[in-house]
């Protein structure tokens, strides 16, 4: 019994030194691709006209498809933990939008919510996506959206969480600092505005272990002046005056459509949702209660399990 004791205490040992030695990006590297796995993810990448786009695909290509897009300063791991819980049902399948994570990124290209679209729209033609539901958070909710009502024929069902767009919502805490000529809290230039980034997207943050936190923080602070561009496109299209706003584009959207929204959201109020229920009659709408702006990585399981239920009720 002592020989074992300290067998598995020479193991541990040595699984810290390994751990303390290893560098942080080494250790995040590893740990995201463990993710991945879990999630029975793999990475791959396709050109489209303007350059290369990364990706995450389940690996059952013959169950219906779930295309997911991310919010503003995010990447397509942002879905990877609730996929999980989704993969063994849809051919799930998350990019990083041009202009973030590893995809093309140029500050002399455009990132219009539309440009956006045709960039997604050609990614779906390029790995060969005929028919799918399509979901989307913050920014990413609202390139869904467009989408949606620009490929009719593509789209089975439209999933909005968080979503930008809904001009005649409350201000949130984001939209108030941003009225006040406050410096935007979404663009980290320094390791404490990531911290303090975390604490505005988040109602109960997700444990981050150091090194993880140290490289996404990096990351952030690597893309801080292409992430301020695109952040001043969106703010042009933040007018009542604006043709992409969800009250306008949804108004004869006739596919099911899935609102979910956390109750403690800072970036975006949440009562956006019941707004979006008044324009679009047959829509679903489910106000997550204590939860922030990103309830697939904050309530992964919970958030995946109400998209299983509305796709059922609709199938």
């Amino acid at each position: 019994m002592e020989i074992l004791f300290y067998i598995l205490s020479m193991i541990l040992l040595l699984m810290l030194i390994i751990y303390l030695i290893t560098p942080s990006d080494k250790l995040f590297e590893f740990s995201l691709n463990l993710e991945r796995s879990l999630a029975h993810l793999n990475l791959k990448t396709v050109s489209i006209t303007e350059g290369e786009i990364s990706y995450l695909e389940s690996k059952n290509k013959n169950l219906p498809t779930l295309v997911l897009l991310h919010g503003f300063g995010a990447n397509k791991d942002n879905w990877t933990r609730m996929s999980k819980y989704l993969s063994n049902k849809y051919h799930v399948i998350a990019l990083d939008l041009p202009g973030f994570g590893e995809s093309f990124k140029s500050p002399k290209l455009e990132y219009g919510i539309l440009t956006q679209v045709a960039r997604v729209n050609e990614f779906a033609k390029a790995i060969k996506m005929k028919k799918f539901h399509i979901a989307g958070n913050s920014m990413g909710g609202l390139i869904a959206a467009n989408y949606a009502v620009t490929y009719p024929s593509e789209v089975k069902s439209l999933w909005l969480l968080n979503t930008l767009g809904v001009i005649s919502a409350p201000l949130s805490e984001m939209a108030k600092m941003i009225k006040n000529n406050q410096p935007p809290i979404l663009i980290a230039k320094n390791a404490k505005d990531f911290d303090e980034l975390l604490g505005f997207l988040f109602h109960k943050k997700p444990f981050l272990p150091k090194f993880a936190k140290d490289v996404l923080a990096k990351e952030a602070i690597s893309n801080a002046e292409n992430n301020s561009k695109i952040f001043q496109e969106l703010l042009t299209i933040n007018t009542e005056t604006s043709t992409i706003n969800l009250e306008k584009i949804l108004i004869n959207f006739t596919k099911p459509l899935l609102v979910t929204w956390g109750d403690k959201d800072r970036v975006l109020h949440y009562k956006a949702a019941g707004i979006l229920a008044t324009i679009v009659p047959q829509a679903q709408i489910n106000v997550m209660t204590d939860i922030g702006h990103l309830p697939m990585l904050e309530a992964p399981k919970q958030t995946a399990n109400e998209f299983l239920e509305f796709d059922r009720i609709n199938h």
